[in-house]
């Protein structure tokens, strides 16, 4: 804090005087202190951050919250976390609008990459409500990274418990910060691959805090296409005898699989009492049971699995859109579109040509325009 000169000036008569002056001086000074203090706590678990630079100004915003789900997680990954919140065009201007909002959820990957690329989308839907060929409404992408590379958005002693954090202090925070609808009707969440998949499960068992799912190339949506990879990736594996080590060795440039094996691990299959890692790998040692426990323990929290358990929240949903290129084939959406249209579970499931990263905006694109149609249906959009 830097002195500042207001103009007063005062003379000092006497010693009495002065220190009936310095005392009171004093008192001044603990009190300002103690409002710094309040302030402190007050601001800074949900800071705006000003280190970021955007062409979009004050319409993409970057804030951060303090989570008490994420909080005291085994592997110490960081609980404080940063979001990016994109706000229409017409947000300040028109300032007693209300609006709908999407969580978006990325992929797996470097934590570097994590929420924040996502920003070419943001920016890209911006420009397409501008334009007017998109409806507005609010997007914030939520950081779901990891020290492994990714949380699934799932709860976890040894990453944290995401699903909580996603529905409890992410949509808490934005609620109370922004003018959003501020009720499930206007509320979806959306991701790209890893993020599809925590979209899907997220929206099965959060009914009650989210009304639209899009999940585009959700991987996966059924494990069971991994199994012979996984398997293979970590038959005779070595685990490393600390982290450092681990994020040395196995890096997604080196073996991507056995790098997802890692955060799947941390994700579904967590192991309070087995460190440094505190988490259990299924296929273990020089043999491969079919029926490996740890194995099942993915494909117990598995979005095909979980249908069948889901399926009355799941039909209260007013839009699941799902994605895929027409050359994935280990993603198990074909399989997971079976499912739902057996217990009766309406969605609409698109097929692109290309592959996993092809076409990003327009998929975006795709995806926002039909929850957009959702809400003119339901008025919830001005």
């Amino acid at each position: 804090m830097h002195e500042q000169d207001t103009g007063l000036r005062m003379t000092i008569h006497s010693k009495k005087q002065k220190n009936l002056l310095m005392a009171i001086h004093f008192k001044i000074m603990l009190a300002i202190l103690h409002v710094a203090i309040l302030v402190s706590l007050v601001t800074c678990p949900s800071a705006v951050s000003q280190s970021r630079e955007h062409r979009l100004g004050k319409n993409l915003q970057f804030h951060t919250i303090d989570s008490k789900a994420l909080a005291g997680n085994r592997i110490g990954d960081p609980s404080r976390r940063e979001m990016a919140v994109l706000l229409p065009p017409s947000y300040f201007a028109q300032t007693a609008r209300r609006y709908p909002v999407v969580y978006l959820l990325h992929g797996l990957g470097y934590r570097k990459d994590g929420h924040l690329s996502q920003l070419y989308i943001l920016t890209d839907m911006y420009d397409r409500m501008r334009r007017r060929i998109l409806s507005e409404m609010i997007l914030v992408a939520v950081d779901g990274s990891t020290v492994f590379g990714g949380s699934y958005y799932a709860n976890s002693p040894t990453i944290g418990n995401f699903e909580e954090y996603m529905v409890r202090d992410v949509v808490g925070y934005v609620d109370r910060h922004f003018r959003t609808l501020g009720v499930r009707e206007g509320r979806g969440v959306a991701g790209f691959s890893m993020g599809g998949h925590g979209a899907v499960k997220l929206g099965m068992k959060y009914a009650d805090v989210f009304a639209l799912v899009g999940s585009l190339s959700g991987s996966p949506l059924s494990v069971r296409y991994r199994k012979t990879i996984y398997r293979n990736a970590l038959l005779n594996h070595a685990r490393p005898s600390n982290l450092k080590t681990l994020l040395e060795e196995v890096t997604f440039e080196r073996n991507w699989n056995l790098a997802a094996a890692y955060a799947k691990a941390a994700a579904f299959s967590p192991n309070a009492l087995n460190p440094p890692f505190y988490l259990d790998l299924p296929f273990a040692g020089s043999t491969a049971e079919e029926d490996d426990p740890v194995w099942q323990l993915w494909w117990d929290d598995d979005p095909l699995a979980l249908v069948a358990r889901h399926s009355r929240g799941l039909r209260t949903l007013t839009q699941i859109y799902i994605d895929q290129g027409d050359d994935e084939t280990m993603l198990g959406t074909e399989d997971f579109d079976r499912e739902l249209v057996r217990y009766g579970v309406g969605h609409l499931h698109y097929i692109y040509r290309g592959d996993h990263t092809d076409k990003m905006a327009p998929r975006y694109y795709r995806m926002l325009k039909e929850f957009a149609v959702q809400w003119a249906i339901g008025g919830q959009v001005q």
